[in-house]
C-alpha cells in the first residue's frame, strides 16, 4: 500500500508542475494578464513603441485636447465638449454644439504619407454626417486638405458608414486632386456602435494605395477600378496639401466660419466617444496596425 500511494503522489505532483510550466509559457493575448513582465504582441510590448519617430501627433484626451507631441497646438475646446472613461484612460465625449480647434496643424500640414488611427464609442445617429477630424484649407475650399466623417444610419443594420477624404494639390494637378475611401455597405464593418471599436486608415506614397482597417482588419475597400468612390489605389504618389492652416476634431472646417462659409444643415458636430488618436507620417503594415489595435486594447 505504502508503494501505491507514493505512486501516485508522484504521478500527481508531475501533473501539477506540467500543467504550471505550460501555463507560464503561454502567451497572454486577452484584456486581462497576470501582473509583472507584460507580453509583447510582435516586437512591441507597449502602444506607444511602434513606429515612435514616425508619430507625428497623439491625443490621450486624458482630461485635456493636447496633442502630446507638440505639433499640432493652439487648442480651444467649444461647447459642450467634455471627457469621461475612455478606452485608455480618459476620452474626449462629443455634443451637439461641442467641436475642438487647433489654430496650427504643425506636421500634419506636411503628409505625404499617412496611418490615422482611433478608437470610438458612439451610438447610431440620423440626420446628416458628423465630423471625426479635419485638416481645413484656408482658400475656403469646400472640402479640408483631410478629414475623416462618419454618416447617419437610420436602419437596422449595425454596419458602419464613415468615410476618408484626401486631396493632392500639385503644380500641374492631378487629375483625381480629391480621393474617397467609402466601401460599399456590403463590407462596411459591422457591430460597431454602442462599444469601443478601432478605426485605421493609412496612404503609402510609395505604391499610392490607401487601406482601411477595423479592429485590427483589413477592410475590402477595392481597386483602382473607380478612384473617387473608395478604390485603394489613388494613384497620387506623395501627397501634396493646399493651404493647410488649421485642425479641428469633433466637427468640420465650416464649424470655424469664415472663409469656410456657414454650416449645410447635414454637418453635424461628433457626439459620440473619442480616444487614443495618432497620425504617422507612414503607412503602417498590417502588423503594426493589429499590434496597436491589441496592445490599447489591453490599455498598454
Amino acid at each position: 500500500m505504502k508503494r501505491r500511494y507514493q505512486s501516485l503522489t508522484t504521478v500527481l505532483l508531475i501533473t501539477v508542475l506540467g500543467i504550471f510550466f505550460s501555463r507560464c509559457t503561454e502567451p497572454e493575448m486577452d484584456d486581462d494578464f497576470a501582473a509583472g513582465a507584460p507580453p509583447s504582441i510582435g516586437e512591441w510590448t507597449g502602444s506607444e513603441e511602434i513606429a515612435s519617430s514616425d508619430l507625428v501627433a497623439y491625443w490621450s484626451f486624458d482630461g485635456d485636447a493636447k496633442d502630446a507631441q507638440g505639433n499640432v497646438t493652439g487648442e480651444r475646446i467649444n461647447g459642450d465638449g467634455t471627457f469621461a472613461a475612455g478606452r485608455k484612460g480618459q476620452a474626449y465625449k462629443g455634443a451637439a454644439n461641442a467641436f475642438i480647434s487647433y489654430d496650427n496643424p504643425g506636421s500634419v500640414a506636411a503628409l505625404t504619407s499617412f496611418t490615422v488611427s482611433f478608437w470610438v464609442n458612439t451610438p447610431k445617429h440620423s440626420g446628416g454626417a458628423q465630423g471625426i477630424y479635419a485638416l481645413t484649407r484656408a482658400d475656403g475650399s469646400f472640402w479640408g486638405n483631410f478629414q475623416v466623417i462618419l454618416e447617419g444610419n437610420t436602419s437596422s443594420s449595425n454596419k458602419m458608414q464613415m468615410k476618408l477624404h484626401f486631396e493632392k494639390n500639385s503644380t500641374p494637378p492631378v487629375i483625381n486632386i480629391e480621393h474617397w475611401i467609402d466601401p460599399p455597405e456590403s463590407v462596411r464593418p459591422d457591430n460597431m456602435y454602442g462599444a469601443w471599436r478601432h478605426i485605421t486608415y493609412t496612404y503609402d506614397e510609395q505604391t499610392s494605395k490607401a487601406a482601411m482597417y477595423a479592429n485590427g482588419q483589413a477592410v475590402d475597400i477595392g481597386t483602382a477600378a473607380d478612384r473617387k468612390s473608395g478604390a485603394g489605389d489613388a494613384g497620387l504618389g506623395a501627397l501634396t496639401f493646399k493651404d493647410a492652416a488649421r485642425f479641428v476634431i469633433g466637427g468640420f472646417q465650416n464649424h470655424l466660419g469664415a472663409p469656410y462659409g456657414g454650416l449645410e444643415p447635414w454637418m453635424l458636430n461628433y457626439t459620440g466617444m473619442l480616444d487614443e488618436m495618432r497620425i504617422y507620417k507612414k503607412a503602417l503594415s498590417a502588423q503594426e496596425i493589429s499590434a496597436l489595435y491589441q496592445l490599447e486594447r489591453q490599455g498598454r
